[in-house]
């Protein structure tokens, strides 16, 4: 099982990309932290997995919360 944390604001863009490939989500396996400004997607299968991986590889738009953070720090790092 995989733990994905999106931006929020990429929210709409991310779940329409897993519509496209055929990808049911239900609104239970998503849990919106809008304090943080993020959301969390759930995966279970490892095909779903694949795809969800997939997606956020070829969509550059879509920030993980992980990604936002190594931005930040190199930024720091580089004044």
């Amino acid at each position: 099982m995989s733990t994905y944390k999106i931006k929020l604001e990429d929210k709409a863009a991310f779940l329409n990309r897993l519509e496209k490939l055929g990808v049911q989500v239900d609104s239970y396996e998503i849990i919106d932290n809008k304090l943080e400004g993020y959301f969390a997607f759930d995966t279970s299968d490892p095909v779903t997995d694949h795809i969800v991986k997939t997606v956020l590889k070829q969509s550059p738009k879509i920030d993980r919360i992980k990604e936002i953070l190594r931005k930040m720090v190199r930024e720091e790092l580089s004044k």
